[in-house]
């Protein structure tokens, strides 16, 4: 993670220019219509009558029905539930009137839009519950127990904010549900959870889009203060991915806003969505004075026009009233509130410190003495601070002590919030999913863990749906327990009150009811039916040393920039060896990620987090098994490019040097000549470009390679591969960059390290954003504030002793999408899995915080 805190280049300002996509846009639109609004809710899902744009009545409605609705539904009646004694006696108890009589330019207006509805029936909401009704009844006549996923589904389906449901249609599946919701019990939905809530296309889907509950609380304890101007710390937790880091374009509403960040990629994605809102912003980073601050466009006041384009042409950036959020690092807070404060009177300005905790988790770090100094110095009455994970209150207590001592009369508020829509199971290095239950035998470290859960619900997430369900039907039929906690009396009888958070706050009651003397034989029987996530044999997954790779050429030309021959360093590995040939070592379970581990990476991208990038990056090389012929053909054309990139980078200098020293503006109408003559060479030699690739059956995830590495020879269709392109791999490959990192990106894996080339790191940032990697290598550092869409996610061996917390902020980076997919965080050290379900003894960020945050 960039945390050097410098002005942004031009490539940073380009890119908050370019606007954010239609769905996240939607998403930024309620965030600012909700700050007045805190209980907004829509569904882009229509019904017929706001599908055809006619009003909603109950004569409307009976039109309609008989029109459209009624022959479907009596037909499926009449096919699957003609010999039922309940669904075939069904009378419609409303009013059934006279058919209302269209008039004739409605008549003439429904009848051109026939073709219309039934091109586009999936866009309209009861065509979608018939479906589901059709399906229901249907399983009913047949007996099957998956009834029970179309009754779950329509019954949620329901709570659904969509206008004008045809009032006919929803008496007859109500009817049906009410019906069947007799015979059917709740242990059976809770057995089949997982395909009912986890795997359930329809939920997320078909939900309402409203603000998560942590925005309501800030934005409603934000709108009072603007009328109170009562000083107040804002302790503001909840996961990643629910919009925090949006949640200041809300506030924005009736405040200013100065955005704090230590890393500037977190302030430039909120900068680009803020602006895409059209709100006024400016930019503090790197700034040594005032005069440092920069304007974007839509908050100049003062400013020259271009007389040939006709834009803003220079800003006055010192005229800042418009202003409404100011985003600025660390290191440029100070001078940003002065600016702010210059245009606005303190009690009108929120400061927002997003991830206060980044570099807490060192003892010291070059940023703890500005982080330090900003508290100090700080004036502003009002701040936030915005975290996936904080220190408890009782940690925190200097904090707020010294912020009441330097405000009167302020108020400490806390806003805790937890997202348990989706379940990202924890497997240790054998691949085991791993929750409280499996952790211990010892029943008084049980109960600990159990509490810790308990004060710190996001953990909730993690736990396997599954897992959490076998435990739970296990304990209700072989374990007494209060007759409160049974199931149906748990859930009062409604299978509405069944959900995955619910679920996963009954399973933590049970345990916390388990009797000591009774909890060793249900830890021992609970270990015995625990099985691996994928359980297929890995009995013959070897990694075995052989002859090295002999490469034509000279040492130089070899050299990887890490310091070893590439082709002395590199073993093949091999799989499907017998022990007898030779002495193979057996590679890790779950760890052979592009071969034999490969498939289990599904939906979407992987992250790899590591100290040690490049020591991964070249494991996987190594665990690829490239023949030596195809290895050597790769490494001569990486060798012929990097020759080419030299060439490059000296004509690309000369243009440079050209162009600073040249007393007039050029562009391409204007051009010199000497810079024209190096143009063309340029293009010449990007021609010459050798295109660098692999065998698809070594590629991850192609058709050719899962037959060859799954455990069956099967295909997965949701098997995850990369897709990088070829403009982009021949622009990777001429960039300044290691060798092995050129190979990597054959295999779809990507690297993120300090160290790394800028332009190489924009396009693995782009390649992240745009999901094309397969797996990206990181630090620890860039954990905070990406908003990478990951599926699966690895933490390495050689982070055991990070932080609880900064441990949960990198199990944050897993799980973003706004739809439910097969989700896993796999720990390749199982001490590490300890901590997250244990209180801390020594929580480094809380020491960290009452020290630096408190005034000198």
């Amino acid at each position: 993670m960039d945390l050097t805190q410098n002005k942004l280049s031009k490539s940073e300002w380009e890119s908050i220019e370019k606007k954010v996509s239609e769905p996240e846009e939607k998403i930024l639109k309620l965030i600012v219509d909700g700050y007045d609004n805190v209980n907004i809710r829509y569904n882009e899902t229509q019904s017929l009558t706001s599908y055809i744009q006619f009003d909603s009545n109950i004569e409307m409605d009976y039109f309609l029905f008989k029109r459209y609705f009624e022959q479907m539904m009596m037909s499926v009646i009449t096919k699957y539930a003609g010999d039922n004694e309940v669904l075939s006696k069904y009378e419609c108890k409303l009013s059934r009137g006279k058919i209302k009589k269209m008039k004739s330019g409605e008549n003439i207006r429904l009848t051109n839009l026939e073709n219309k509805i039934e091109l586009n029936k999936s866009r309209i909401f009861e065509y979608l519950l018939i479906d589901l009704y059709t399906d229901l009844v249907k399983q009913i006549k047949l007996k099957k127990k998956k009834y029970s996923f179309y009754l779950y589904t329509i019954i949620q389906l329901k709570k659904a904010n969509i206008t004008g449901i045809n009032v006919y249609v929803m008496d007859l599946i109500d009817y049906t549900l009410n019906y069947v919701n007799s015979f059917t019990q709740l242990s059976n939905i809770i057995t089949n959870s997982y395909q009912f809530i986890e795997q359930n296309k329809y939920l997320l889907k078909y939900e309402d889009k409203a603000l998560f509950n942590h925005q309501r609380e800030l934005f409603t304890l934000c709108k009072n203060n603007s009328e109170t101007k009562t000083p107040r710390l804002i302790l503001y937790t909840a996961p990643t991915g629910t919009g925090k880091t949006l949640s200041p374009i809300g506030l924005a509403g009736s405040n200013r806003i100065i955005f704090v960040c230590v890393a500037r990629h977190i302030g430039l994605a909120l900068a680009k969505s803020a602006i895409t809102m059209n709100k006024k912003v400016a930019f503090a980073f790197g700034c040594e004075s005032a005069a440092d601050i920069r304007l974007h466009y839509f908050a100049a006041i003062d400013y020259t026009v271009n007389t040939r384009s006709g834009g803003i042409w220079k800003v006055d950036n010192s005229v800042g009233d418009n202003v409404e959020i100011m985003i600025c690092d660390v290191q440029s807070y100070i001078t940003a509130m002065h600016y702010m404060l210059a245009f606005n009177t303190a009690d009108s300005i929120i400061t927002y410190w997003d991830e206060p905790t980044i570099t807490l988790d060192y003892e010291t770090h070059e940023l703890h003495e500005v982080i330090h100094k900003n508290w100090s110095e700080n004036l502003i009455p009002t701040m936030v601070l915005s975290c996936a994970t904080l220190p408890s209150q009782e940690e925190l207590r200097e904090v707020y002590d010294d912020f009441r001592e330097k405000f009167d009369n302020a108020e400490i508020n806390i806003i805790t919030s937890y997202d348990c829509k989706k379940s990202i199971p924890i497997l240790n290095s054998n691949l085991y999913c791993v929750l409280p239950h499996t952790l211990y035998s010892n029943y008084s470290e049980l109960m600990e863990t159990v509490h810790h859960c308990k004060n710190n619900p996001t953990i909730l997430r993690y736990f396997d749906l599954r897992e959490t369900i076998r435990f739970i039907e296990y304990i209700n039929d072989y374990i007494e327990i209060d007759e409160i906690y049974e199931i149906d009396n748990y859930f009062d009888k409604k299978i509405t009150n069944i959900t995955m958070n619910s679920l996963k706050e009954y399973y933590l009651e049970l345990l916390l009811r388990i009797d000591s003397e009774e909890w060793g034989d249900i830890y021992k029987y609970m270990q015995t039916v625990r099985k691996p996530r994928f359980n297929e044999d890995r009995t013959n997954n070897y990694v075995k040393k052989v002859n090295s790779v002999e490469v034509q050429g000279t040492k130089s030309s070899l050299l990887q920039k890490g310091g070893n021959v590439l082709s002395r360093t590199v073993s093949m590995a091999t799989t499907n060896v017998p022990p007898s040939q030779g002495e193979p070592r057996k590679c890790p379970v779950g760890i052979s990620i592009t071969t034999t581990d490969a498939y289990t990476l599904t939906d979407g991208p992987t992250i790899f987090l590591t100290d040690d990038v490049d020591k991964i990056g070249k494991f996987y090389i190594k665990l690829t098994n490239i023949p030596t012929a195809a290895f050597t053909e790769i490494i001569t054309n990486i060798d012929s490019n990097n020759k080419l990139t030299s060439r490059l980078d000296k004509l690309e200098n000369e243009i440079e040097h050209h162009n600073e020293n040249s007393t007039t503006t050029w562009d391409n109408a204007r051009m010199t000549k000497e810079v024209r003559a190096l143009d063309n060479e340029i293009r010449k030699i990007r021609q010459q470009v050798k295109m660098v690739s692999l065998d698809s059956v070594y590629v991850p995830n192609t058709r050719i390679h899962q037959k060859r590495w799954t455990p069956d020879g099967s295909i997965l269709e949701n098997a995850f591969m990369a897709n990088i392109g070829e403009e982009m791999s021949k622009e990777i490959m001429l960039l300044d960059v290691e060798d092995h990192m050129k190979f990597l990106l054959l295999l779809g894996i990507g690297v993120l390290k300090q160290t790394a080339n800028k332009r190489y790191m924009e396009i693995m940032k782009q390649l992240a954003d745009e999901q094309r990697l397969f797996i990206i290598i990181a630090s620890t550092d860039y954990i905070y504030g990406t908003n990478y869409q990951f599926c699966h996610g690895f933490i390495g061996k050689d982070l055991s002793e990070m932080t609880q917390q900064k441990t949960l902020q990198s199990m944050g980076r897993v799980g973003r999408n706004n739809i439910q997919q097969d989700y896993t965080i796999r720990f390749r050290d199982d001490n590490m899995i300890q901590k997250i379900f244990k209180p801390q003894e020594h929580n480094m960020e809380a020491i960290n915080m009452c020290k630096l945050f408190v005034t000198d």
